[in-house]
């Protein structure tokens, strides 16, 4: 007897609808499995018969045959033992095979029946509603998760048994425990409001919060330098304090990453805040940019919407750092395989922090022992090409012991105030892009920069002066425009000044003024 029944894979953060063939005959007593399947995929025959038979399903000496199709992607995971077994026992005529039509069933089983938990099940959930499924039998651990997609009827289990019920009776066990059958996003937990730090708690550094605020109005990369304990720590995880929060299609697309990647806390399933993450310097390059045997996303897509901040940037593997130049600029990390090409988002704002020197005290010659060689060879340890990726390079210089003690009141120095001035611009953004593929002022190509950063006479001589002096290359000139841009656009400025393009230039030219 054959049967058919529909399940979900995930190859990068894309989700495909499969089809899981059982075929149950007369022959040698065989299992066999076809379909380019992993190793975790291929041991599920194992699972299959051992939960079958503890959960009283006999299963008599036949040659079972399982293809899941289409056989030309690739297919990882767990979550194909379920479907497996269900189709197994619609060979045998135990369940009603019309039921399967328009449903996806995804799970893993445990050698007594129980169903485990998967990972990525809101992109799969996602995935079926949009190719026209109607129902899910998923674990009962995932319900929370998949009850954020609305109109797709959630069937949640927690045995093999219980499955079987549903299908051979249409009575879900989710009915007895009084547990929601359509997916809602009310409904979904959320998670719960944290205390944020805030700007206010930075004493002085009020050129240092003011980049910061043009960073983050608009997702330019930021780079602090500055002696030890100075506050490069303290002002890259209050930035995502002042970014504005995120939409629905935002938290929807950032849950989804979270969701393949195993990362979302179970009592709340929806990311509603924005990411800051931050890798130690012992990172590979495996688990900043993604990848590994199984393909997994990295902390760059991670860290999508929101920050990654890279503390002690020159102890970094410079291997590691380079590999982060593709992603800052094409916003996305592509992993090629011998099979399979993987494509990972990669759409963050990069936030790094560093000493000026190894002693870390330049240019204080007070303090710093380091000779000018010292320094310059210091700076090497980062590139050109990655340096030149940062659009603002913030000098932090010690606070001192006066502002340390003063009680601030100004609340222009809060994150309050700081957010406000950053949803303005970024409302500017929105409107100068609503009929661009871009969201951002750091995200425009070349061509945008020529229509939204047209230049007067005296800033177009201006910054001639600028190229040649500072020896920019193009990618460098362009950096100034974008932020100068962001730098109107808080000051509520429709034309680029010369005022907004000499700050934009004194976030640029740090290593050219200390070298």
């Amino acid at each position: 007897m054959f049967s058919k029944v529909y399940s979900t894979t995930i190859t990068g953060i894309t989700a495909y609808v499969v089809t899981v063939e059982v075929d149950v005959g007369r022959g040698l007593p065989v299992f066999d499995m076809g379909g380019y399947l992993s190793t975790e995929v291929k041991e599920a025959k194992e699972r299959v018969r051992i939960a079958l038979r503890n959960s009283g399903y006999e299963q008599k000496p036949r040659r079972i045959t399982v293809n899941i199709s289409p056989a030309d992607i690739h297919k990882y995971g767990t979550g194909f033992d379920l479907p497996i077994a269900i189709g197994i026992l619609g060979a045998q005529d135990e369940v009603n095979m019309t039921a399967f039509e328009d449903m996806v069933i995804i799970g893993e089983l445990s050698l007594d029946g129980t169903v485990n938990p998967v990972k990525g099940i809101l992109p799969s959930v996602c995935e079926a509603l949009q190719q026209g499924k109607k129902r899910c039998i998923l674990p009962a651990e995932n319900m929370a998760e998949g009850s954020v997609v609305k109109g797709m009827e959630l069937i949640p289990v927690r045995t093999l048994k219980e499955a079987v019920v549903y299908l051979q009776t249409g009575k879900s066990p989710a009915q007895e425990r009084n547990s929601p059958l359509k997916g809602n996003y009310d409904t979904a937990g959320k998670e719960s409001p944290q205390e944020q730090l805030d700007f206010l708690e930075i004493k002085g550094q009020e050129s240092a919060k003011r980049a910061t605020m043009i960073a983050a109005a608009g997702m330019h990369n930021i780079l602090y330098v500055g002696p030890p304990g100075s506050g490069k720590t303290m002002l890259a995880k209050r930035i995502s304090s002042i970014m504005p929060e995120l939409s629905f299609e935002e938290q929807l697309e950032l849950t989804k990453i979270y969701s393949i990647a195993g990362q979302l806390n179970p009592n709340h399933p929806l990311m509603t805040k924005r990411p800051f993450r931050a890798p130690g310097h012992g990172v590979t390059q495996a688990a900043l940019l993604g990848g590994g045997r199984v393909p997994r996303p990295g902390e760059v897509t991670l860290s999508g919407k929101g920050v990654l901040f890279l503390d002690e940037l020159t102890e970094y593997r410079q291997t590691v750092l380079e590999g982060l130049r593709e992603p800052l600029e094409e916003k996305k990390v592509i992993l090629t395989r011998l099979t399979e090409t993987c494509v990972y988002p990669a759409d963050f704002m990069l936030a790094a922090a560093m000493n000026p020197c190894r002693c870390g005290y330049f240019p204080d010659r007070s303090r710093c022992t380091c000779t000018q060689q010292d320094v310059t060879r210091f700076l090497g340890r980062i590139s050109r090409p990655l340096w030149d990726r940062f659009d603002i390079c913030i000098q932090v210089t010690d606070a001192g012991v006066h502002k340390m003690q003063y009680q601030s009141c100004n609340k222009k120095g809060s994150s309050a105030y700081m957010k406000e001035k950053v949803e303005c611009a970024r409302a500017w953004q929105a409107e100068r892009f609503a009929k661009e593929n871009i969201y951002f002022n750091a995200q425009m190509s070349a061509m945008q920069l020529e229509k939204y950063c047209r230049l007067g006479e005296k800033e177009q001589e201006f910054m001639e002066k600028v190229y040649d002096k500072f020896h920019l290359t193009s990618r460098g000139y362009h950096k100034i425009l974008k932020t100068a841009r962001t730098i109107a656009d808080i000051e509520e400025c429709t034309e680029i000044e010369i005022a907004h393009l000499s700050e934009a230039l004194s976030y640029r030219s740090y290593r050219s003024v200390i070298e």
